[in-house]
């Protein structure tokens, strides 16, 4: 200010919220320099105006308040065991994950998954491989570990789990032979 006029010769200033999604609270309206809070997400225009007691002037400020993005939350499921009487065809396991996200970033704003193959003793086929239920089929005996991933376009977070297959556990089976017939002079001497 140039300090005029000289009555009353004293500047005052004010902060005022102009538009946005909910009431701003500001800790000083009338210092030039304070601190805001916003309480919700969106676009804010905040103005400041100065008086010298004969002119009046303002400007805008526009603040976008927007949440920091936060990374999807997965889990796999709990591991599974699978025992099948035979494998003529292969085991399947259904698969019952789970993914939760903020909705962050806006753009591209969908979380994409994607179930693949850590370690195991064979291929595994997914009937969805990018759909969080699915069902996963197992073509021989061992232990797999599977992992789900989920991507929100900024962050990628995954969890694994262990799909173990294995035969059931069979009486063993026993062969004596075919039945004999034994013909000797006597008994008093081993045949």
């Amino acid at each position: 200010d140039d300090g005029r006029p000289f009555t009353p010769g004293a500047l005052t200033t004010l902060w005022t919220m102009v538009s946005g999604p909910a009431a701003v609270s500001i800790t000083d309206a009338s210092g030039v320099d304070t601190d805001a809070s916003f309480p919700a997400e969106g676009t804010y225009v905040l103005r400041l105006t100065a008086d010298d007691g004969e002119l009046e002037t303002s400007d805008d400020l526009t603040i976008t308040v927007r949440l920091q993005n936060a990374a999807p939350l997965v889990n796999a499921g709990d591991d599974q065991a699978l025992e099948v009487p035979e494998l003529a065809g292969p085991a399947v396991a259904t698969l019952d994950g789970t993914v939760s996200d903020d909705g962050r970033p806006t753009t591209p704003g969908a979380v994409t998954t994607l179930w693949t193959v850590v370690s195991g003793p064979a291929a595994v086929s997914f009937a969805d491989a990018s759909a969080v239920d699915t069902d996963a089929s197992f073509p021989a005996e061992g232990t797999y570990v599977l992992r789900l991933t989920a991507n929100d376009g900024e962050f990628q977070t995954s969890d694994e789990l262990t799909i173990t297959v294995s035969l059931p556990n069979t009486a063993p089976l026993v062969d004596a032979g075919d039945d004999q017939t034994l013909v000797v002079a006597s008994l008093s001497s081993p045949a």
